[in-house]
Protein backbone atom coordinates (compact mmCIF):
# COMPACT_ATOMS: atom_id res chain seq x y z
CA UNK A 1 0.00 0.00 0.00
CA UNK A 2 1.37 3.15 -0.50
CA UNK A 3 2.24 5.64 2.00
CA UNK A 4 3.33 9.12 2.58
CA UNK A 5 6.69 9.11 3.69
CA UNK A 6 9.59 11.75 3.74
CA UNK A 7 12.77 11.08 4.90
CA UNK A 8 11.47 7.38 6.08
CA UNK A 9 9.09 8.92 8.31
CA UNK A 10 5.48 8.52 8.22
CA UNK A 11 2.26 11.20 9.25
CA UNK A 12 5.37 14.04 8.83
CA UNK A 13 6.80 12.94 12.72
CA UNK A 14 3.52 13.59 13.92
CA UNK A 15 2.14 11.01 16.57
CA UNK A 16 -0.80 9.88 14.86
CA UNK A 17 -2.42 8.36 17.71
CA UNK A 18 -2.66 11.98 19.26
CA UNK A 19 -4.95 12.87 17.11
CA UNK A 20 -7.36 10.79 17.88
CA UNK A 21 -7.12 12.34 21.75
CA UNK A 22 -7.93 15.37 20.68
CA UNK A 23 -3.96 16.95 21.06
CA UNK A 24 -1.83 16.38 17.90
CA UNK A 25 1.70 16.30 19.22
CA UNK A 26 4.65 15.35 17.15
CA UNK A 27 6.49 12.48 17.71
CA UNK A 28 9.65 11.70 19.39
CA UNK A 29 12.64 9.59 17.67
CA UNK A 30 12.40 7.43 21.19
CA UNK A 31 9.11 6.40 21.00
CA UNK A 32 9.37 5.16 16.85
CA UNK A 33 7.87 2.12 14.83
CA UNK A 34 8.56 0.42 11.67
CA UNK A 35 5.25 -0.11 9.75
CA UNK A 36 4.21 -0.37 6.08
CA UNK A 37 7.65 0.62 4.91
CA UNK A 38 7.56 3.72 6.88
CA UNK A 39 8.92 4.91 10.15
CA UNK A 40 6.05 6.29 12.50
CA UNK A 41 7.05 8.23 15.81
CA UNK A 42 4.77 8.57 18.55
CA UNK A 43 4.93 11.14 21.87
CA UNK A 44 4.93 8.45 24.22
CA UNK A 45 5.43 4.92 24.85
CA UNK A 46 1.51 4.71 25.60
CA UNK A 47 0.74 5.83 22.51
CA UNK A 48 3.39 3.46 20.59
CA UNK A 49 2.19 0.80 22.00
CA UNK A 50 -1.87 1.23 21.16
CA UNK A 51 -0.35 2.05 17.12
CA UNK A 52 1.65 -1.48 17.50
CA UNK A 53 -1.42 -3.23 19.08
CA UNK A 54 -3.75 -2.25 16.13
CA UNK A 55 -2.21 0.09 13.29
CA UNK A 56 -5.06 -0.11 10.98
CA UNK A 57 -6.94 1.87 14.06
CA UNK A 58 -4.50 4.88 13.56
CA UNK A 59 -3.27 5.11 10.23
CA UNK A 60 -4.28 7.95 8.13
CA UNK A 61 -6.43 7.53 5.53
CA UNK A 62 -4.71 7.55 2.14
CA UNK A 63 -1.59 6.98 3.10
CA UNK A 64 -1.49 10.04 4.61
CA UNK A 65 -2.11 12.05 1.50
CA UNK A 66 -4.60 14.89 1.45
CA UNK A 67 -7.78 13.44 1.25
CA UNK A 68 -9.76 16.22 -0.78
CA UNK A 69 -6.43 16.21 -3.58
CA UNK A 70 -7.31 12.44 -3.00
CA UNK A 71 -10.78 12.84 -4.24
CA UNK A 72 -9.55 14.13 -6.89
CA UNK A 73 -7.04 11.40 -8.17
CA UNK A 74 -4.16 13.38 -6.89
CA UNK A 75 -1.66 12.86 -4.30
CA UNK A 76 -0.54 15.88 -2.29
CA UNK A 77 1.30 16.83 1.15
CA UNK A 78 -1.24 17.41 3.67
CA UNK A 79 -0.32 20.15 6.28
CA UNK A 80 -0.94 17.91 9.53
CA UNK A 81 -2.61 20.91 11.70
CA UNK A 82 -5.37 20.60 8.86
CA UNK A 83 -7.23 17.41 10.14
CA UNK A 84 -10.39 15.30 11.44
CA UNK A 85 -10.71 12.37 12.82
CA UNK A 86 -14.45 10.88 11.74
CA UNK A 87 -16.18 7.80 11.76
CA UNK A 88 -12.96 6.67 14.17
CA UNK A 89 -10.79 7.84 10.95
CA UNK A 90 -8.21 9.77 10.31
CA UNK A 91 -7.72 12.67 7.65
CA UNK A 92 -5.55 14.87 7.05
CA UNK A 93 -5.82 18.04 4.34
CA UNK A 94 -3.68 20.53 2.34
CA UNK A 95 -3.47 24.22 3.77
CA UNK A 96 -2.23 26.22 0.84
CA UNK A 97 -1.12 30.22 0.71
CA UNK A 98 -0.34 30.72 4.07
CA UNK A 99 -2.72 28.57 5.76
CA UNK A 100 -5.45 31.14 4.66
CA UNK A 101 -6.75 28.38 2.07
CA UNK A 102 -7.47 24.88 3.74
CA UNK A 103 -8.56 21.95 1.53
CA UNK A 104 -10.31 20.59 4.85
CA UNK A 105 -13.46 23.25 4.09
CA UNK A 106 -14.06 21.72 1.06
CA UNK A 107 -14.32 18.27 2.83
CA UNK A 108 -16.82 19.40 5.58
CA UNK A 109 -19.37 20.76 2.79
CA UNK A 110 -19.74 17.16 1.55
CA UNK A 111 -17.82 14.45 3.89
CA UNK A 112 -19.80 11.54 2.26
CA UNK A 113 -19.48 12.59 -1.28
CA UNK A 114 -15.56 13.05 -0.97
CA UNK A 115 -14.80 10.34 1.45
CA UNK A 116 -16.79 7.97 -1.82
CA UNK A 117 -14.23 9.80 -4.72
CA UNK A 118 -11.34 9.56 -2.32
CA UNK A 119 -11.73 5.72 -1.62
CA UNK A 120 -12.67 4.67 -4.96
CA UNK A 121 -9.18 6.80 -6.28
CA UNK A 122 -7.43 5.31 -3.32
CA UNK A 123 -8.21 1.87 -4.19
CA UNK A 124 -7.08 2.13 -8.07
CA UNK A 125 -3.71 3.73 -7.15
CA UNK A 126 -3.13 0.74 -4.71
CA UNK A 127 -4.41 -1.96 -7.40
Amino acid sequence: MKQNIKNGISAQGYDVVSFFNGSPAKGNENYSLEHNSGKYLFATQKNKDAFAAAPDNYRPQYGGYCAIAMSEGKEADPNPKSWEVRDNKLYFFTRMLWGIIDAKRQWVKDPITKRTLADTEWTKMNA
